[in-house]
């Protein structure tokens, strides 16, 4: 008989105190979703960012221009309440090449995060109505752009709450599902 294994861990695409072009230095991972891991990473100048890496190696340039479609569609949306992007790359692997883009980190993690902190307790009534309209507004501007943006994939895991000097701040993220509705909502286009 064979003694038991240890499940086995998938390899991270990044390790603890690995740098990046020269610039971004790796100090966690954050979580995953289905095509990206989340770093949070110190820029030599600019300070702590979050930095999302596709989980797909080896991709050429056009392939990963479009991966970085929630990149280039967040660099148009520019609200207090909706995350915001400082960078979109590449870097090479031994794998090969590798699509990333850092956007701004947020300590607080998400709405769900911050739910569970409170435990057996309700968020009280009144944060729970301000991080909601935070949401709403930063919703409502990826709805007034020209063409509108969609974001397909509203849920706690995707709303990002930090602590600021004047209180709470929702952030709406992760709009790597979002489309925009062109022609009157007959077409759309992946972001």
């Amino acid at each position: 008989m064979n003694p038991p294994t240890k499940p086995h861990r998938a390899s991270r695409l990044l390790e603890e105190g690995q740098v990046v072009r020269d610039t971004y230095e790796v100090e966690r991972f954050l979580g995953e979703g289905a095509f990206a891991e989340v770093y949070r990473v110190k820029h030599r100048f600019l300070g702590r960012q979050a930095m999302k890496v596709f989980k797909r190696v080896g991709m050429n340039l056009d392939e990963i221009q479009d991966m970085l479609g929630e990149a280039i569609l967040l660099t148009h949306l520019k609200h207090p309440n909706i995350i915001s992007v400082s960078d979109a790359n590449i870097f090479e692997t031994p794998n090969g090449t590798c699509g990333y883009f850092t956007m701004e980190h947020v300590p607080g993690g998400s709405l769900d995060k911050f739910w569970r902190s409170h435990g057996g307790q309700f968020v009280p009534v009144e944060t729970a109505i301000d991080l909601i309209k935070q949401v709403c507004r930063g919703i409502s501007q990826a709805h007034r752009e020209k063409p509108p943006i969609i974001h397909r994939d509203i849920k706690p895991q995707n709303i990002l709450v930090g602590y600021e000097a004047d209180g709470l701040r929702a952030r709406v993220s992760d709009f790597g599902l979002a489309k925009t509705v062109v022609n009157g909502g007959r077409k759309v286009r992946r972001a």
